[in-house]
């Protein structure tokens, strides 16, 4: 089943067409990034698929629905985890479940988010305010709030992008076992080479703006999970990709 549908959508802004015509579908359970250089227009395409934004010509559809606004079925997690300072890490994952799923009663609510605290192993900061967590503790909370809503779609625009390396590559992990256990479709938008081979089932490579478009569309067949003594054996095939795919970045 095909979750996220784009048809040749164009996004124009005064008198620059900023993505030319460009097409992708994304199917049920799927990882998909958009790998791209700066001012590719990656965020522009995934703010569109996220309601955020509408094409200047072309249709974008998500669940089989033309896609006209935000929804609850498309949760999303930006580089700045967009987290109400006033609350805490409890809180912000109950704000969002009131806010996205009005039905379920303050005893699920709370349930979900004592389990997708625990997911990103932030049991023990459930009562702390964004100010009082590290940034990637914070981007922990985006991340749990965005799985605790339970949307069949999950947008990423850079999640990691602002964080150290050693946290990057903790809360990578984190996605993959949240997305591996919940099989979630996600569309994330990244510049990262080595990131979007460790997370994608297939990389969405965009030609550089104006006028961006994508211009390859690459599997990624290494097994799963990527981590450890899977992500060793596969060192040859991944130095070979990354190759591949830095060569598409600088053509």
């Amino acid at each position: 089943m095909t979750d996220i549908l784009v048809d040749s959508v164009t996004k124009t802004f005064g008198e620059t067409r900023v993505i030319g015509p460009t097409s992708l579908s994304v199917a049920e359970g799927e990882f998909v990034s958009l790998l791209g250089p700066s001012g590719s227009g990656k965020s522009t395409i995934l703010n569109m698929i996220a309601g955020l934004a509408e094409p200047s010509s072309g249709t974008v559809s998500a669940l089989g629905s033309p896609v006209t606004g935000p929804g609850p079925e498309r949760g999303m997690v930006f580089q700045n985890h967009a987290l109400l300072p006033w609350l805490t890490a409890r809180g912000n994952i109950d704000f969002g479940l009131r806010s996205a799923r009005p039905g379920l009663s303050a005893a699920e609510r709370a349930a979900r988010a004592e389990e997708y605290l625990a997911k990103v192993n932030l049991s023990h900061a459930a009562d702390r305010r964004p100010a009082q967590l590290s940034g990637g503790m914070q981007q922990r909370v985006g991340l749990a709030r965005a799985f605790a809503v339970d949307s069949r779609i999950l947008l990423l625009d850079e999640p990691f992008g602002a964080l150290d390396a050693l946290t990057r590559r903790q809360l990578q992990e984190v996605l993959l076992e949240v997305w591996e256990a919940n099989q979630r479709t996600v569309v994330m938008v990244t510049h990262d080479v080595d990131e979007a081979i460790l997370l994608s089932d297939r990389i969405l490579v965009m030609s550089p703006g104006p006028d961006a478009t994508i211009i390859e569309d690459v599997t990624v067949e290494l097994p799963r999970p990527r981590f450890g003594e899977g992500a060793a054996a596969a060192g040859e095939y991944t130095g070979e990709l990354r190759g591949r795919l830095l060569g598409l970045l600088e053509r």
